[in-house]
């Protein structure tokens, strides 16, 4: 399968928005191949860049800011991202490199989250779902433009 990670990474939040996307019976299936690890790395670089264009869009995009997370588990204490999984700490990590445009270490952490040491990798790509899902339903419940290969999902 020679689709760009875009692509794929639109029929992704298609499918976990609850929408149909044509020719995707098993959404995982999208990622398989030979390049197995390569693609999912293009795809999810591209629902961090999303993710990190539609923060800065709702945090006003100032070049001389610097970006932070607050981690906080379900219970809301603080969480440090220290005591993460290796794979989810390398993408807590290169959102955060995108913020604060620094694409060379969105690269670096994107390798890192998607080797198979300290947890699953297809983990990664789920939370990355799960984050770029809901910056786009908060982008549409303000009125605020997402990336425009986002807007037409489910």
């Amino acid at each position: 399968m020679t689709e760009h990670p875009r692509g794929i990474a639109r029929r992704l939040v298609t499918v976990t928005r609850g929408g149909a996307a044509p020719g995707v019976d098993a959404p995982l299936d999208l990622l398989g191949g030979p390049d197995e690890r390569t693609r999912l790395r293009a795809v999810i670089r591209e629902l961090v860049d999303a993710t990190a264009a539609m923060l800065l869009h709702r945090g006003g995009d100032n070049p001389d800011h610097l970006y932070l997370l607050d981690l906080r588990d379900a219970e809301g204490n603080e969480v440090s991202v220290d005591d993460l999984t290796p794979p989810v700490r390398a993408l807590v990590r290169a959102v955060l490199a995108d913020l604060n445009g620094r694409p060379e270490d969105v690269d670096v952490q994107l390798e890192l989250s998607v080797r198979n040491e300290g947890g699953d990798p297809l983990s990664v790509l789920v939370l990355a779902l799960l984050w770029t899902v809901g910056s786009l339903e908060w982008c549409e419940a303000h009125d605020a433009d997402p990336p425009a290969w986002l807007a037409q999902t489910a």
